[in-house]
Protein backbone atom coordinates (compact mmCIF):
# COMPACT_ATOMS: atom_id res chain seq x y z
CA UNK A 1 0.00 0.00 0.00
CA UNK A 2 2.67 2.26 0.21
CA UNK A 3 4.54 1.52 -2.32
CA UNK A 4 1.22 2.30 -4.24
CA UNK A 5 0.74 5.93 -2.54
CA UNK A 6 4.18 6.33 -3.80
CA UNK A 7 3.42 5.88 -7.35
CA UNK A 8 0.38 7.49 -7.31
CA UNK A 9 2.40 10.44 -5.37
CA UNK A 10 5.29 10.29 -8.25
CA UNK A 11 1.66 10.42 -10.97
CA UNK A 12 0.11 13.93 -9.57
CA UNK A 13 3.59 15.69 -9.20
CA UNK A 14 4.01 14.81 -12.77
CA UNK A 15 0.42 15.92 -13.68
CA UNK A 16 1.31 18.67 -11.72
CA UNK A 17 4.36 19.74 -13.59
CA UNK A 18 3.06 18.90 -16.92
CA UNK A 19 0.28 21.55 -16.35
CA UNK A 20 2.64 23.88 -14.79
CA UNK A 21 5.27 23.80 -17.48
CA UNK A 22 2.76 24.84 -20.45
CA UNK A 23 1.42 28.18 -19.12
CA UNK A 24 1.95 30.34 -21.91
CA UNK A 25 -0.44 30.85 -25.27
CA UNK A 26 -0.74 33.13 -28.38
CA UNK A 27 -1.88 36.08 -27.65
CA UNK A 28 -4.69 37.55 -29.60
CA UNK A 29 -4.96 41.33 -29.25
CA UNK A 30 -8.53 42.15 -30.75
CA UNK A 31 -8.05 45.86 -33.00
CA UNK A 32 -9.80 46.24 -36.34
CA UNK A 33 -8.50 45.33 -39.07
CA UNK A 34 -7.12 49.13 -39.95
CA UNK A 35 -4.85 49.07 -36.51
CA UNK A 36 -3.56 45.77 -37.12
CA UNK A 37 -1.45 46.58 -40.24
CA UNK A 38 -0.72 49.91 -38.51
CA UNK A 39 0.94 48.37 -36.13
CA UNK A 40 2.39 45.49 -38.69
CA UNK A 41 3.79 48.13 -40.26
CA UNK A 42 5.14 50.24 -37.30
CA UNK A 43 6.38 47.37 -35.83
CA UNK A 44 8.20 45.35 -38.78
CA UNK A 45 6.04 42.31 -38.02
CA UNK A 46 4.03 40.11 -39.83
CA UNK A 47 0.20 39.41 -38.75
CA UNK A 48 -0.63 35.92 -38.06
CA UNK A 49 -4.10 36.08 -39.22
CA UNK A 50 -6.45 33.26 -37.61
CA UNK A 51 -9.23 32.80 -39.65
CA UNK A 52 -11.57 30.50 -37.65
CA UNK A 53 -15.65 29.42 -37.56
CA UNK A 54 -17.73 28.99 -34.22
CA UNK A 55 -18.43 25.71 -35.61
CA UNK A 56 -15.30 24.69 -37.00
CA UNK A 57 -14.02 21.50 -34.82
CA UNK A 58 -10.47 21.51 -36.18
CA UNK A 59 -9.92 24.92 -35.47
CA UNK A 60 -11.04 24.13 -31.64
CA UNK A 61 -8.39 21.52 -31.43
CA UNK A 62 -5.57 23.41 -32.70
CA UNK A 63 -6.40 26.40 -30.09
CA UNK A 64 -6.87 24.17 -27.21
CA UNK A 65 -3.60 21.67 -28.27
CA UNK A 66 -1.36 23.83 -29.86
CA UNK A 67 -1.47 27.26 -29.39
CA UNK A 68 -1.40 26.56 -25.46
CA UNK A 69 2.14 25.45 -26.09
CA UNK A 70 5.18 27.32 -24.14
CA UNK A 71 7.46 26.86 -27.56
CA UNK A 72 4.08 27.90 -29.95
CA UNK A 73 3.51 30.80 -27.39
CA UNK A 74 7.21 31.92 -27.54
CA UNK A 75 7.51 31.95 -31.26
CA UNK A 76 4.33 33.78 -31.94
CA UNK A 77 4.24 36.40 -28.84
CA UNK A 78 7.92 37.42 -29.91
CA UNK A 79 7.92 37.37 -33.82
CA UNK A 80 4.23 38.37 -34.34
CA UNK A 81 1.48 40.51 -34.35
CA UNK A 82 -1.58 37.62 -33.41
CA UNK A 83 -5.11 38.48 -35.07
CA UNK A 84 -8.33 36.56 -34.65
CA UNK A 85 -11.41 36.66 -36.59
CA UNK A 86 -14.58 34.57 -36.90
CA UNK A 87 -15.26 34.83 -40.73
CA UNK A 88 -19.11 34.51 -40.10
CA UNK A 89 -19.11 37.68 -37.47
CA UNK A 90 -18.25 41.56 -38.05
CA UNK A 91 -15.07 42.25 -39.69
CA UNK A 92 -14.33 38.82 -40.02
CA UNK A 93 -17.14 38.57 -42.82
CA UNK A 94 -15.38 41.08 -45.16
CA UNK A 95 -12.08 39.90 -44.42
CA UNK A 96 -12.99 36.46 -45.48
CA UNK A 97 -13.75 37.41 -49.18
CA UNK A 98 -10.74 39.73 -49.25
CA UNK A 99 -8.67 37.18 -48.71
CA UNK A 100 -10.56 34.26 -50.31
CA UNK A 101 -11.34 32.09 -47.24
CA UNK A 102 -12.61 29.00 -48.36
CA UNK A 103 -11.70 26.31 -45.56
CA UNK A 104 -11.36 25.95 -41.82
CA UNK A 105 -9.19 26.94 -40.51
CA UNK A 106 -6.80 28.65 -42.50
CA UNK A 107 -3.81 30.58 -41.38
CA UNK A 108 -2.21 33.46 -42.97
CA UNK A 109 0.92 35.56 -42.81
CA UNK A 110 0.33 39.09 -43.97
CA UNK A 111 2.61 42.13 -44.06
CA UNK A 112 1.52 45.61 -43.00
CA UNK A 113 1.08 46.29 -46.93
CA UNK A 114 -2.19 43.70 -46.42
CA UNK A 115 -0.63 41.19 -48.78
CA UNK A 116 -0.33 37.20 -47.93
CA UNK A 117 3.24 36.24 -47.96
CA UNK A 118 2.49 32.51 -46.91
CA UNK A 119 -0.72 30.60 -45.84
CA UNK A 120 -1.35 27.64 -44.24
CA UNK A 121 -4.66 25.75 -44.10
CA UNK A 122 -6.16 22.88 -41.95
CA UNK A 123 -5.06 21.41 -38.39
CA UNK A 124 -1.89 19.93 -37.90
CA UNK A 125 0.77 19.13 -34.85
CA UNK A 126 2.37 21.51 -32.75
CA UNK A 127 5.70 20.58 -34.86
CA UNK A 128 4.47 21.00 -38.16
CA UNK A 129 2.73 24.06 -37.31
CA UNK A 130 5.67 25.54 -36.11
CA UNK A 131 7.70 24.08 -39.23
CA UNK A 132 5.29 26.17 -41.77
CA UNK A 133 5.60 29.41 -38.87
CA UNK A 134 9.13 29.78 -39.58
CA UNK A 135 9.12 29.48 -42.85
CA UNK A 136 6.91 32.97 -42.63
CA UNK A 137 10.18 34.50 -41.44
CA UNK A 138 12.42 33.46 -44.11
CA UNK A 139 11.26 35.33 -47.28
CA UNK A 140 12.79 32.61 -49.29
CA UNK A 141 10.75 29.94 -47.70
CA UNK A 142 7.34 31.73 -48.23
CA UNK A 143 4.80 31.21 -51.17
CA UNK A 144 5.88 34.23 -52.69
CA UNK A 145 9.44 33.23 -51.96
CA UNK A 146 9.33 30.47 -53.72
CA UNK A 147 7.03 31.13 -56.76
CA UNK A 148 10.27 33.84 -57.39
CA UNK A 149 12.52 30.76 -57.03
CA UNK A 150 10.44 29.03 -59.72
CA UNK A 151 10.66 31.89 -62.51
CA UNK A 152 14.31 32.75 -61.62
CA UNK A 153 15.41 29.11 -61.76
CA UNK A 154 14.17 28.69 -64.88
CA UNK A 155 10.85 26.13 -63.42
CA UNK A 156 13.47 23.28 -62.00
CA UNK A 157 12.23 20.48 -60.81
CA UNK A 158 13.34 21.19 -57.45
CA UNK A 159 11.58 24.59 -57.66
CA UNK A 160 8.45 23.73 -58.91
CA UNK A 161 7.55 20.85 -56.16
CA UNK A 162 8.91 23.07 -53.00
CA UNK A 163 5.89 25.84 -55.03
CA UNK A 164 3.43 23.09 -55.48
CA UNK A 165 4.26 21.80 -52.21
CA UNK A 166 3.04 25.43 -50.62
CA UNK A 167 0.21 25.54 -52.69
CA UNK A 168 -1.01 22.14 -51.87
CA UNK A 169 -0.81 22.89 -48.12
CA UNK A 170 -2.30 26.12 -48.60
CA UNK A 171 -5.32 24.59 -50.53
CA UNK A 172 -4.62 27.58 -53.90
CA UNK A 173 -5.92 25.10 -56.20
CA UNK A 174 -6.21 27.56 -58.49
CA UNK A 175 -2.92 28.79 -58.36
CA UNK A 176 -1.25 25.03 -57.93
CA UNK A 177 -3.56 24.89 -61.55
CA UNK A 178 -1.71 27.31 -63.06
CA UNK A 179 1.80 25.77 -61.61
CA UNK A 180 1.60 22.56 -62.36
CA UNK A 181 0.54 22.98 -66.06
CA UNK A 182 3.25 25.54 -66.94
CA UNK A 183 5.82 22.82 -64.78
CA UNK A 184 4.41 19.67 -66.71
CA UNK A 185 3.31 20.67 -70.01
CA UNK A 186 7.09 21.68 -70.49
CA UNK A 187 8.69 18.17 -70.00
CA UNK A 188 8.25 15.79 -72.95
CA UNK A 189 5.54 13.81 -73.30
CA UNK A 190 7.77 10.68 -73.37
CA UNK A 191 8.75 11.07 -70.22
CA UNK A 192 5.34 11.67 -68.24
CA UNK A 193 4.88 8.10 -67.99
CA UNK A 194 8.16 7.39 -65.98
CA UNK A 195 7.57 6.89 -62.13
CA UNK A 196 9.80 9.83 -61.16
CA UNK A 197 7.45 11.92 -63.33
CA UNK A 198 3.66 10.61 -63.44
CA UNK A 199 3.67 10.21 -59.03
CA UNK A 200 4.34 13.76 -58.97
CA UNK A 201 1.79 14.49 -61.70
CA UNK A 202 -0.52 12.48 -59.70
CA UNK A 203 0.19 14.52 -56.69
CA UNK A 204 0.22 17.97 -57.72
CA UNK A 205 -1.13 18.28 -61.59
CA UNK A 206 -4.99 19.23 -61.66
CA UNK A 207 -5.04 20.94 -64.78
CA UNK A 208 -7.53 19.47 -67.39
CA UNK A 209 -6.30 21.73 -69.72
CA UNK A 210 -3.05 20.77 -69.23
CA UNK A 211 -1.60 18.80 -72.42
CA UNK A 212 0.19 16.73 -70.21
CA UNK A 213 -2.93 15.45 -67.93
CA UNK A 214 -4.31 15.00 -71.36
CA UNK A 215 -1.91 12.88 -72.56
CA UNK A 216 -1.82 10.72 -68.68
CA UNK A 217 -6.02 10.65 -69.82
CA UNK A 218 -5.64 9.10 -72.87
CA UNK A 219 -2.68 6.42 -71.48
CA UNK A 220 -4.67 5.56 -68.34
CA UNK A 221 -4.24 2.11 -69.24
CA UNK A 222 -0.93 2.09 -69.53
CA UNK A 223 -1.02 4.49 -66.07
CA UNK A 224 -2.78 1.45 -64.29
CA UNK A 225 -0.47 -0.96 -65.66
CA UNK A 226 2.13 0.81 -63.03
CA UNK A 227 -0.41 1.68 -60.24
CA UNK A 228 -3.71 0.40 -59.01
CA UNK A 229 -6.69 1.07 -61.03
CA UNK A 230 -8.79 2.44 -57.83
CA UNK A 231 -5.65 5.15 -57.63
CA UNK A 232 -5.43 5.82 -61.11
CA UNK A 233 -9.15 6.47 -61.57
CA UNK A 234 -9.36 8.12 -58.26
CA UNK A 235 -6.64 10.74 -59.75
CA UNK A 236 -8.70 11.45 -62.70
CA UNK A 237 -12.24 11.69 -60.95
CA UNK A 238 -11.12 14.09 -58.36
CA UNK A 239 -8.75 16.42 -60.90
CA UNK A 240 -12.43 16.74 -62.84
CA UNK A 241 -14.44 17.43 -59.73
CA UNK A 242 -12.11 19.61 -58.53
CA UNK A 243 -11.77 21.41 -61.44
CA UNK A 244 -15.95 22.17 -62.34
CA UNK A 245 -15.81 23.21 -58.47
CA UNK A 246 -13.65 25.93 -59.17
CA UNK A 247 -15.11 26.74 -62.44
CA UNK A 248 -18.46 27.47 -60.53
CA UNK A 249 -16.42 29.48 -58.50
CA UNK A 250 -14.89 31.80 -61.30
CA UNK A 251 -18.05 32.47 -62.65
CA UNK A 252 -19.46 33.49 -59.59
CA UNK A 253 -17.16 35.78 -58.54
CA UNK A 254 -16.75 36.82 -62.03
CA UNK A 255 -12.44 36.40 -61.84
CA UNK A 256 -10.64 33.82 -64.16
CA UNK A 257 -13.41 33.40 -66.96
CA UNK A 258 -10.72 32.51 -69.91
CA UNK A 259 -9.34 29.87 -67.64
CA UNK A 260 -13.10 28.93 -66.54
CA UNK A 261 -13.74 28.31 -70.51
CA UNK A 262 -10.91 26.79 -71.33
CA UNK A 263 -11.10 24.00 -68.50
CA UNK A 264 -14.97 23.68 -69.34
CA UNK A 265 -13.97 22.62 -72.85
CA UNK A 266 -11.05 20.31 -71.77
CA UNK A 267 -13.25 18.34 -69.59
CA UNK A 268 -15.67 18.48 -72.40
CA UNK A 269 -13.23 17.27 -74.72
CA UNK A 270 -12.25 14.32 -72.38
CA UNK A 271 -14.84 13.16 -70.78
CA UNK A 272 -16.15 11.24 -73.45
CA UNK A 273 -16.72 7.93 -72.02
CA UNK A 274 -20.05 6.52 -70.12
CA UNK A 275 -18.64 7.17 -66.83
CA UNK A 276 -21.11 7.42 -63.82
CA UNK A 277 -19.17 10.62 -63.02
CA UNK A 278 -18.90 11.94 -66.14
CA UNK A 279 -22.37 12.53 -67.18
CA UNK A 280 -22.81 14.49 -63.57
CA UNK A 281 -20.33 16.51 -64.07
CA UNK A 282 -21.09 17.68 -67.76
CA UNK A 283 -24.69 17.92 -66.41
CA UNK A 284 -23.25 20.21 -63.81
CA UNK A 285 -21.23 21.94 -66.62
CA UNK A 286 -23.93 22.98 -68.63
CA UNK A 287 -25.98 24.49 -65.25
CA UNK A 288 -23.34 26.56 -64.63
CA UNK A 289 -23.20 27.91 -68.05
CA UNK A 290 -27.22 28.09 -68.39
CA UNK A 291 -26.72 30.04 -64.78
CA UNK A 292 -23.49 32.67 -66.35
CA UNK A 293 -25.84 33.21 -69.26
CA UNK A 294 -29.30 34.27 -67.42
CA UNK A 295 -30.78 31.07 -69.33
CA UNK A 296 -32.62 30.11 -66.44
CA UNK A 297 -35.36 28.60 -68.58
CA UNK A 298 -33.35 25.96 -69.87
CA UNK A 299 -31.15 25.93 -65.83
CA UNK A 300 -34.94 24.51 -65.33
CA UNK A 301 -35.53 22.33 -68.05
CA UNK A 302 -32.29 20.59 -67.64
CA UNK A 303 -33.01 19.94 -63.97
CA UNK A 304 -36.49 18.60 -64.30
CA UNK A 305 -35.13 16.31 -66.94
CA UNK A 306 -32.99 14.97 -64.36
CA UNK A 307 -35.93 14.09 -61.83
CA UNK A 308 -37.17 12.08 -64.87
CA UNK A 309 -34.09 10.56 -65.50
CA UNK A 310 -34.04 6.83 -63.65
CA UNK A 311 -30.12 5.65 -65.18
CA UNK A 312 -29.12 9.25 -63.74
CA UNK A 313 -26.85 8.81 -60.23
CA UNK A 314 -26.44 10.72 -57.53
CA UNK A 315 -29.42 12.52 -58.93
CA UNK A 316 -30.52 13.82 -55.23
CA UNK A 317 -27.40 16.06 -54.59
CA UNK A 318 -27.62 17.47 -58.38
CA UNK A 319 -30.85 18.65 -57.92
CA UNK A 320 -30.50 19.67 -54.32
CA UNK A 321 -27.28 21.86 -55.62
CA UNK A 322 -29.16 23.23 -58.31
CA UNK A 323 -32.34 24.07 -57.18
CA UNK A 324 -30.39 26.16 -54.13
CA UNK A 325 -28.30 28.21 -56.48
CA UNK A 326 -31.64 28.89 -58.35
CA UNK A 327 -33.31 30.17 -54.80
CA UNK A 328 -29.73 32.22 -53.92
CA UNK A 329 -30.35 33.80 -57.64
CA UNK A 330 -33.21 34.93 -56.54
CA UNK A 331 -35.47 32.78 -59.85
CA UNK A 332 -38.82 33.73 -58.20
CA UNK A 333 -40.24 32.82 -61.25
CA UNK A 334 -39.37 29.25 -60.87
CA UNK A 335 -39.61 28.71 -56.85
CA UNK A 336 -42.85 26.90 -57.59
CA UNK A 337 -40.57 23.87 -59.39
CA UNK A 338 -38.01 24.06 -56.68
CA UNK A 339 -41.27 22.80 -54.14
CA UNK A 340 -41.73 20.03 -57.47
CA UNK A 341 -37.69 19.28 -57.53
CA UNK A 342 -38.12 18.75 -53.34
CA UNK A 343 -41.04 16.40 -53.50
CA UNK A 344 -39.55 14.08 -56.25
CA UNK A 345 -36.51 13.22 -54.51
CA UNK A 346 -38.78 12.87 -50.78
CA UNK A 347 -41.20 10.06 -52.89
CA UNK A 348 -38.40 7.99 -53.31
CA UNK A 349 -37.26 7.94 -49.69
CA UNK A 350 -34.51 10.39 -49.06
CA UNK A 351 -31.97 9.41 -46.08
CA UNK A 352 -31.89 11.42 -42.95
CA UNK A 353 -28.81 13.73 -44.27
CA UNK A 354 -31.21 14.17 -47.94
CA UNK A 355 -33.80 15.53 -45.79
CA UNK A 356 -32.10 17.98 -43.71
CA UNK A 357 -31.20 19.24 -47.28
CA UNK A 358 -34.73 19.47 -48.36
CA UNK A 359 -36.20 21.19 -45.45
CA UNK A 360 -33.65 23.65 -45.53
CA UNK A 361 -34.08 24.44 -49.26
CA UNK A 362 -37.68 24.67 -48.74
CA UNK A 363 -36.67 26.83 -45.54
CA UNK A 364 -34.77 29.20 -47.86
CA UNK A 365 -37.29 29.52 -50.78
CA UNK A 366 -39.94 30.08 -48.43
CA UNK A 367 -37.83 32.63 -47.02
CA UNK A 368 -37.41 34.37 -50.29
CA UNK A 369 -41.24 34.34 -51.09
CA UNK A 370 -41.88 36.04 -48.15
CA UNK A 371 -43.67 33.23 -46.16
CA UNK A 372 -42.51 33.90 -42.25
CA UNK A 373 -44.78 31.58 -40.43
CA UNK A 374 -44.33 28.75 -43.25
CA UNK A 375 -40.40 29.34 -43.23
CA UNK A 376 -40.25 29.32 -39.28
CA UNK A 377 -42.11 26.11 -39.50
CA UNK A 378 -39.92 24.33 -42.27
CA UNK A 379 -36.80 26.27 -39.82
CA UNK A 380 -38.16 24.02 -37.14
CA UNK A 381 -38.29 20.64 -38.70
CA UNK A 382 -34.89 21.59 -40.00
CA UNK A 383 -33.79 22.04 -36.39
CA UNK A 384 -34.91 18.39 -35.45
CA UNK A 385 -33.90 16.75 -38.39
CA UNK A 386 -30.38 17.87 -37.37
CA UNK A 387 -30.70 17.16 -34.09
CA UNK A 388 -32.03 13.96 -34.94
CA UNK A 389 -28.85 12.73 -36.86
CA UNK A 390 -26.38 14.53 -34.07
CA UNK A 391 -28.24 11.75 -31.47
CA UNK A 392 -27.43 9.25 -34.07
CA UNK A 393 -24.01 10.68 -34.67
CA UNK A 394 -24.74 11.07 -38.50
CA UNK A 395 -22.93 13.51 -40.37
CA UNK A 396 -25.11 16.68 -41.60
CA UNK A 397 -24.61 19.16 -44.12
CA UNK A 398 -23.29 22.38 -44.01
CA UNK A 399 -25.79 25.49 -42.71
CA UNK A 400 -26.65 27.79 -46.00
CA UNK A 401 -27.64 31.32 -45.66
CA UNK A 402 -31.12 32.19 -46.75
Amino acid sequence: MKHMKSILYVITCLIGLSAIAQDRQIEFKQRDWKAQLALAKQENKLIFFDAYTSWCGPCKVMAKNVFTRNEVADLFNTEFINAKYDMEKGEGITLKDRYDVTAYPTYLFINGEGEVVHKIVGSMTTNAFMIEAKKALNPENTMYGLAKNFEASNRSEASAMAYLDALDKAYEVDKRSVVSKLYFDALPQSELLKEQHYTLAIKYLNNPSSKAFSYLYTNKEKLRGKLSVKTVNNYFQQVFGASVYSIKKAYAKNKGIEEAIENTQAIRKLLTEDLNYAKVLLTKLDLIEFAAANQWSKYAKKVGKICQDHYFSDKSYVIIEAANDLVTANQSKYFKDVFKWAGSIEKHGAELFTRIQLAELRKRTLTRQGKTIEAETMALKEKELRQEAADKRQMTPPIMKN
